[in-house]
């Protein structure tokens, strides 16, 4: 604007002197929006332009005043100034009362225009605007579902946003697509462990709004493997403290005591997650760290109630009766989960938090009241300790009133129906006990636990806790697959998947999607000739042996210790390509490639009979692998579908079924630029 006077030159003014800004009017109303409009949307001022306009309502509801405030919304071109632009806005209801659908329709056209960092701002605009229920949520949810399709093609800034939004659409609304972007999105390596914290923690929420024991101790188990598999990755602080406070709900619930330095680390967690957040501004995220208070609380309570279990510890009733009844009234006494944008409220009880969380009375409550009726003259005790609480003074303040009821509430359950039950495992103990001390042990352990049916179903759950705080990769895609084929072999082999066999077949499991991993992400040619039966095919050469896999896998499997043979004779009536024999059982691999079908329905039909014939006499599971030449127009698929698992009718008229399990490596591998 050389020659002419800066139309701005007021508010410049009042910036560089840190002065109150003028209005709008003082600048020239509406008629400054008209005749400048292009220039003043390339100006370093535009956020506080935007500010000036929002607080003249005049303009604001005029045409003038909308048009400009949406080509500003849109009109950024650094990620910078578009964030700026964005904190402009909402941070003025009355805009965002105005131009909230509008906006968020700009915004998610942003976003679909940068797979940058510029669109993943425009996302998250979008996505708070949503979850502060200023615009309904139907664009959102579908551009986050049709992004699954775009995940290939995102840069790792805009993915690391995407999770973000994710995340928190995913706990807000019901949405079971973004779940499901959420793991699609875990094959990025540079924001996977950013999703499988998000996923956690939606499967924590889910735990404790759920309102059946079996489901909610479910939910932790996994939500504990997901924060694993994220803290296993980066040391994230949040993974840990949030996955220790699971550790205490369901240690607590499963009746076994507190896991030892458990309070130690998660003080240490939170205080390393308030040191890294000292001096930066709060983000729209930054209330699920708020409640990491409540979790220490919880924790804390859990700790000192299960002294209920010592006999001594009733010679101080009252504290103890104070923690138990602590833990009873959590559910509805601490607020564990951070708030959707919509304003909170009970309508039952005008005392109560924000929220009420049945999940985790389902899964804390049991074990409170069999404390009372274990102990002899417990329910008596409680009663003076309520009688005694109407005696306090301030008694009627909303916390006292609320314990006091929950308090009422325990013993109404006391006398009508006793302890409630623990929750109850899918797989026996003694399946658990085989991994643990083998068969002939498990076997002895079998007859005591005949007797204490109670002790079986909490030596599951106590397994099943440990085993989800144990990292399995540090790859977060490679650990969540590694538990579904584990669950997947749970389910349709039963008989088959048990012991050191089991255990076996875990190894192998691990270090197979492993290698499938690797191969996926290695750059064409950086593994020379040994590893060139993955390179793109020209037209009219040579297809990749089998051999060349089979040799590519074996080296591998041989440097990670599994002394594996190639070519093994004597096999089921025939010669399998790879044969592992750890202990009493041989585990066999059958190679194949493909260049046609690489459906699992094709693959099954054309192969399965052959790969499953070789464990006539051993146990029912094979693996098959197949080196996949088939062309990819649109890039190659993540981990999680690269892997599949199927139980199939065992031939020759053999009663006992055949679970295979099946991989595709992909080979005839596109660059990316190419695609």
């Amino acid at each position: 604007m050389s020659g002419e006077q800066d139309p701005l030159g007021p508010l410049v003014a009042a910036l560089d002197a840190q002065l109150p800004p003028p209005s709008l009017s003082d600048l020239g109303g509406a008629a400054l929006l008209l005749d400048h409009t292009g220039a003043l949307l390339a100006r370093d001022e535009l956020p506080e332009l935007i500010t000036l306009v929002a607080e003249d309502t005049d303009v604001l509801h005029s045409e003038t005043g909308r048009d400009f405030l949406l080509a500003a919304a849109a009109a950024p071109s650094t990620p910078l100034m578009l964030e700026a632009v964005v904190e402009a806005f909402l941070g003025h209801p009355a805009a965002v009362a105005e131009l909230a659908d509008d906006l968020v329709d700009v915004w998610l056209d942003t976003s679909r225009q940068h797979p940058d960092l510029i669109g993943g701002i425009a996302l998250e605009g979008s996505a708070r605007l949503v979850l502060a229920d200023a615009s309904t949520p139907y664009a959102l949810l579908d551009r986050l579902k049709r992004m699954r399709r775009e995940v290939s093609r995102l840069n790792d800034d805009f993915a690391g946003r995407a999770v973000t939004v994710a995340g928190a659409v995913a706990e807000h609304l019901p949405a079971p697509d973004v779940p499901a972007l959420l793991e699609t999105l875990l094959s990025l390596d540079d924001v996977a462990e950013d999703a499988s914290f998000e996923l956690g923690m939606l499967a924590l929420r889910r735990a404790l709004e759920t309102a059946d024991a079996e489901q909610a101790r479910s939910l932790l188990v996994t939500a504990r493997a997901r924060l694993t598999d994220a803290y296993a990755d980066d040391a994230r602080p949040d993974a840990e403290a949030f996955g220790v406070a699971i550790d205490a709900v369901l240690a607590y619930s499963a009746g076994a005591p507190f896991p030892d330095t458990a309070r130690q680390r998660l003080e240490e967690a939170i205080l390393e997650i308030r040191l890294n957040l000292l001096g930066l501004p709060s983000t729209w995220r930054t209330p699920r760290f708020d409640t990491l208070a409540a979790w220490h609380q919880l924790a804390t309570t859990l700790e000192q109630a299960q002294a209920a279990d010592r006999p001594g510890s009733w010679l101080h009733a009252g504290a103890l009766i104070n923690h138990l009844v602590s833990v009873y009234s959590a559910h509805r006494a601490l607020t564990l989960l951070s708030p959707a944008g919509g304003d909170p409220s009970d309508a039952d009880d005008a005392c109560a938090p924000a929220q009420v969380l049945p999940g985790l009375q389902a899964l804390l409550a049991p074990r409170v009241e069999r404390a009372f009726l274990v102990h002899e003259g417990g329910r008596a005790i409680l009663d003076q300790w309520l009688d005694e609480l109407q005696t306090v003074p301030g008694n009627d303040d909303p916390a006292t009133v609320r314990i006091s009821r929950q308090a009422q509430a325990l013993r109404e359950a006391l006398a009508a129906e006793g302890p409630g039950s623990l929750p109850k495992s899918d797989s026996p103990a003694p399946a658990a006990l085989v991994g643990l001390v083998g068969e002939e042990t498990a076997q002895r352990i079998t007859a005591h636990l005949a007797a204490e049916p109670g002790l079986s179903q909490r030596m599951s759950a106590m397994l099943e806790a440990r085993t989800a705080r144990e990292a399995v990769d540090e790859v977060p895609v490679i650990a969540g697959t590694y538990r579904w084929a584990q669950q997947q072999l749970t389910q349709q082999c039963p008989d088959g998947y048990q012991g050191q066999f089991a255990a076996d077949i875990d190894t192998l499991l691990l270090y197979l999607l492993r290698f499938t991993d690797l191969r996926l992400s290695e750059t064409q040619k950086y593994g020379g000739d040994a590893r060139a039966y993955l390179r793109k095919l020209s037209p009219g050469a040579d297809k990749p042996l089998e051999k060349e896999l089979g040799k590519d896998l074996r080296d591998f499997l041989r440097g990670q210790g599994l002394r594996v043979e190639l070519e093994v004779s004597n096999v089921g009536a025939g010669r399998v390509d790879v044969a592992w024999r750890p202990h009493d059982e041989l585990i066999t691999i059958e190679l194949k490639r493909d260049w046609k079908d690489v459906t699992w329905d094709g693959l099954a039909a054309n192969y399965a009979a052959q790969a499953v014939s070789y464990q006539v006499s051993g146990r029912p599971i094979n693996f098959f692998i197949v080196l996949d030449l088939t062309d990819k127009p649109d890039g190659l698929a993540a981990l999680p579908a690269c892997i599949h698992i199927r139980t199939l009718p065992g031939p020759a008229g053999d009663p006992r079924p055949r679970t295979l399990v099946m991989l595709r490596v992909q080979g005839n591998k596109r660059d990316p630029s190419s695609l």
